[in-house]
């Protein structure tokens, strides 16, 4: 049965919030990628509904809240507003209070920098983790579609770099979509435990206000809280994503193999694989007959890019004390984008693939 007292705070404040969140969707959708005051919104959002529903605050100052939470929301949208992130709550704070009054700083009731912060890490590492997948399946798409018009194309396969049997082109080509089968496996297992909400952990050991860390968790999108308020904070923020960027380096490698071969065929004498004029191909400025596969060179630049993050945030995160911030500054974050950013530039690579049938059988 559902708590009547829960739904009515729900409806006065999602009320009050509607036309806020409806002018930040509106920004975020032209900025394609949410900011970190916008977060520090919702997680306000958030607060200020379990607050109330928790009795931590009355009805009214709740009002209060959701009011002041909607307008320095809409001063922030406005063109050249400053947008502070989660370090610098406190300015937040400073002009909730100074539109609704000193006491709408209790909508901080429970909350500490540190649970904001790994929190928005954690949000936005649930989105860079997606947005992988979805790149990851494009990519697979391609391999498919390229292996199913080749079932009978023969090729030859090399082993220690020299020929040795012949398989078919799309035998070949399924190998590495069975690579990025995996890993996507790999990333749908991380999935829930990327989808865990530290917020209402506080400082590191939670609060004596009764806060509703479900409650939370179910308002941001989260499956549930991360049980252990240290862990939540300061532990997982570590090995968590560091999973992540681990499935995104094997991604790499396995990005990295494929266009190793590629190019191998492109510079032979007698290429059987070759790409189409166009955007990823062009001329040298001595050399007009020359063709230089810049989207392959992209393509493995991007691969290189993404072992060389994953590489750094394992660096950024060792022998470091739990409390510390080395390695929590969107290390992670950045090795997906640029594995999205990677596997984006092989789906082009890949629509843009020439087999030559007759001089692949002669080899």
């Amino acid at each position: 049965m559902k708590n009547p007292n829960r739904c009515a705070v729900a409806l006065l404040l999602s009320t009050v919030l509607a036309s806020a969140a409806l002018a930040q969707t509106t920004k975020e959708t032209s900025q394609n990628r949410r900011d970190e005051f916008a977060w520090l919104t919702d997680f306000n959002k958030a607060s200020a509904v379990m607050v109330v529903e928790q009795g931590i605050v009355s009805r009214d100052l709740g009002t209060t809240i959701a009011r002041s939470v909607r307008k320095v929301s809409e001063d922030a949208n406005q063109p050249g507003a400053p947008r502070p992130g989660i370090t610098g709550y406190l300015t937040v704070e400073a002009s909730l209070a100074a539109v609704g009054g000193p006491d709408v700083s209790r909508l901080h009731s429970g909350r500490s920098r540190q649970d904001l912060l790994a929190t928005y890490n954690r949000g936005v590492l649930r989105d860079r983790l997606l947005d992988m997948l979805a790149a990851q399946g494009e990519v697979r798409s391609r391999l498919q579609r390229l292996a199913g018009e080749h079932v009978d194309t023969v090729i030859p396969a090399y082993t220690n770099g020299v020929q040795a049997q012949p398989i078919t082109l799309g035998h070949y080509l399924l190998a590495f979509d069975a690579a990025l089968a995996r890993d996507g496996e790999r990333l749908r297992q991380a999935f829930p435990r990327v989808n865990r909400n530290p917020l209402g952990s506080a400082a590191l050991g939670t609060s004596s206000f009764p806060v509703d860390r479900n409650r939370l968790a179910q308002l941001l999108g989260f499956d549930a809280p991360e049980v252990n308020s240290y862990d939540a904070n300061l532990v997982s923020a570590m090995d968590v994503p560091l999973e992540v960027v681990h499935i995104a380096q094997g991604s790499a490698l396995t990005t990295g193999a494929l266009i190793e071969d590629v190019v191998t065929q492109y510079r032979s004498t007698e290429p059987w694989l070759l790409l189409r004029e166009g955007n990823l191909t062009g001329p040298s400025s001595i050399m007009p007959q020359k063709r230089n596969p810049y989207g392959l060179n992209e393509v493995r630049q991007a691969a290189s890019k993404v072992v060389a993050d994953a590489i750094g945030f394992a660096v950024l995160a060792h022998n470091v004390a739990p409390g510390m911030l080395d390695y929590k500054g969107g290390t992670a974050e950045t090795t997906l984008d640029d594995a999205r950013d990677m596997l984006g530039k092989l789906s082009k690579v890949l629509d843009a693939l020439v087999v030559n049938v007759p001089a692949a059988l002669a080899q």
